[in-house]
């Protein structure tokens, strides 16, 4: 039986950023082209720290290439690409509200939860505090 994996082969950086410039980079054909079983490839990228940037870097190749070809169909004037561009890149939608882009937040802290004895106490308390006071 063949030894896990511990990081990517060598030369997995070129292969992958090649895949990745053809549109062919998938976890699945990743493991295949560098001869890792796939659960082996995943736990690799997850916990070797170079072998996950390695895998990272293949996948901004990919996402430049898709971009790229986004761009070129905004350029050419689809309309739905110039949204997904400016969304995606500039955060700019249409859905937006105009005027300021300051909002307004509020946030509520409870306190925490009472255990049920504490709870009948600080209930009695009070109890006692209308009884009391109506005397």
């Amino acid at each position: 039986m063949a030894r896990p994996f511990e990081k990517l082969p060598a030369g997995a950086k070129n292969h992958l950023e090649a895949m990745a410039a053809n549109g062919l980079l998938s976890e699945s054909a990743a493991a295949t082209a560098l001869g890792m079983p796939l659960d082996q490839l995943r736990k690799v990228i997850t916990e070797h720290k170079p072998s996950k940037e390695i895998w990272e870097n293949a996948l901004a190749v990919e996402r430049d290439q898709l971009l790229s070809a986004l761009y070129a169909r905004a350029m050419e004037g689809d309309t739905k690409a110039n949204q997904t561009l400016l969304a995606v890149r500039h955060g700019m939608s249409e859905k937006q509200p105009r005027g300021s882009s300051e909002r307004v937040s509020v946030v509520f802290n409870l306190p925490a939860a009472l255990d049920p004895a504490e709870y009948m106490k600080a209930v009695r308390v009070e109890q006692e505090k209308l009884t009391n006071g109506s005397e």
